[in-house]
């Protein structure tokens, strides 16, 4: 389930997540998420190296 999240973005990069999504067919929506779950992955990865 998916739930609404509302948080503050400056608006050179509203406009750049916006320019992505248009160029790659995607909403804005699926840029965020795509992002979030990179840098999550990428955290991850990262952690488990360490260890």
């Amino acid at each position: 389930m998916l739930r609404i999240v509302t948080f503050k973005l400056e608006e050179e990069l509203l406009e750049e997540v916006d320019k992505y999504a248009q160029s790659k067919k995607l909403t804005r929506s699926d840029v965020i998420r795509l992002a979030l779950l990179n840098l999550l992955s990428n955290k991850k990865q990262r952690l488990s190296r360490e260890y």
